[in-house]
Protein backbone atom coordinates (compact mmCIF):
# COMPACT_ATOMS: atom_id res chain seq x y z
CA UNK A 1 0.00 0.00 0.00
CA UNK A 2 1.71 3.45 -1.02
CA UNK A 3 1.96 6.35 1.44
CA UNK A 4 0.33 9.34 0.80
CA UNK A 5 3.72 10.98 -0.33
CA UNK A 6 3.89 7.77 -2.71
CA UNK A 7 0.17 8.74 -4.09
CA UNK A 8 1.31 11.51 -5.29
CA UNK A 9 4.28 10.90 -7.21
CA UNK A 10 2.31 8.25 -8.80
CA UNK A 11 -0.83 10.45 -9.53
CA UNK A 12 1.79 13.24 -11.36
CA UNK A 13 3.40 10.26 -12.89
CA UNK A 14 0.12 8.83 -14.47
CA UNK A 15 -1.34 12.07 -14.89
CA UNK A 16 2.09 13.28 -17.19
CA UNK A 17 2.32 9.92 -19.16
CA UNK A 18 -1.54 10.33 -20.55
CA UNK A 19 -0.52 14.07 -21.19
CA UNK A 20 2.51 13.86 -22.89
CA UNK A 21 3.30 9.97 -23.20
CA UNK A 22 6.82 9.96 -20.66
CA UNK A 23 7.62 11.27 -17.50
CA UNK A 24 10.83 12.40 -16.41
CA UNK A 25 12.62 13.35 -13.15
CA UNK A 26 12.65 17.17 -14.07
CA UNK A 27 8.72 17.19 -15.17
CA UNK A 28 7.87 15.25 -12.03
CA UNK A 29 9.90 17.55 -9.94
CA UNK A 30 8.14 20.85 -12.21
CA UNK A 31 4.63 19.99 -11.27
CA UNK A 32 5.06 18.96 -7.82
CA UNK A 33 7.12 21.66 -6.49
CA UNK A 34 9.71 19.89 -5.47
CA UNK A 35 13.95 19.50 -6.03
CA UNK A 36 14.71 16.50 -8.53
CA UNK A 37 17.18 14.62 -6.01
CA UNK A 38 13.79 14.00 -4.09
CA UNK A 39 11.77 13.25 -7.24
CA UNK A 40 15.20 10.56 -7.70
CA UNK A 41 14.75 9.54 -4.58
CA UNK A 42 11.12 8.60 -4.49
CA UNK A 43 11.06 7.32 -8.06
CA UNK A 44 13.80 4.91 -6.65
CA UNK A 45 11.83 3.82 -3.77
CA UNK A 46 8.33 3.73 -6.33
CA UNK A 47 10.71 1.40 -8.52
CA UNK A 48 11.62 -0.95 -5.69
CA UNK A 49 7.86 -1.05 -4.51
CA UNK A 50 7.03 -2.47 -8.26
CA UNK A 51 5.22 0.78 -9.35
CA UNK A 52 7.50 1.89 -11.62
CA UNK A 53 10.37 0.87 -14.09
CA UNK A 54 13.30 3.58 -13.43
CA UNK A 55 16.37 3.40 -15.36
CA UNK A 56 18.58 6.43 -14.53
CA UNK A 57 18.98 9.11 -17.11
CA UNK A 58 16.26 6.94 -19.34
CA UNK A 59 12.95 7.76 -17.53
CA UNK A 60 10.82 5.56 -16.43
CA UNK A 61 7.33 4.03 -16.75
CA UNK A 62 4.34 2.65 -15.04
CA UNK A 63 4.30 -1.09 -14.07
CA UNK A 64 0.76 -2.61 -13.98
CA UNK A 65 0.22 -1.78 -10.63
CA UNK A 66 1.56 1.66 -10.88
CA UNK A 67 -1.19 1.88 -14.15
CA UNK A 68 -3.59 0.86 -11.73
CA UNK A 69 -2.46 2.61 -8.87
CA UNK A 70 -2.49 6.12 -10.99
CA UNK A 71 -5.42 5.41 -12.61
CA UNK A 72 -7.35 4.84 -9.39
CA UNK A 73 -5.84 7.99 -8.32
CA UNK A 74 -6.89 10.16 -11.05
CA UNK A 75 -10.44 8.77 -11.32
CA UNK A 76 -10.82 9.70 -7.10
CA UNK A 77 -9.34 12.84 -7.61
CA UNK A 78 -11.76 13.58 -10.52
CA UNK A 79 -14.79 12.40 -8.77
CA UNK A 80 -14.15 14.83 -5.54
CA UNK A 81 -13.96 17.71 -7.69
CA UNK A 82 -17.16 16.61 -9.38
CA UNK A 83 -18.87 16.23 -5.70
CA UNK A 84 -17.52 20.00 -4.89
CA UNK A 85 -19.48 21.74 -7.51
Amino acid sequence: MPTPSMEDYIEQIFILIEQKGYARVVDIAEALSVHPSSVTKMVQKLDKDQFVVYEKYRGLVLTPKGYKTGKRLVDRMNYLSNCSR
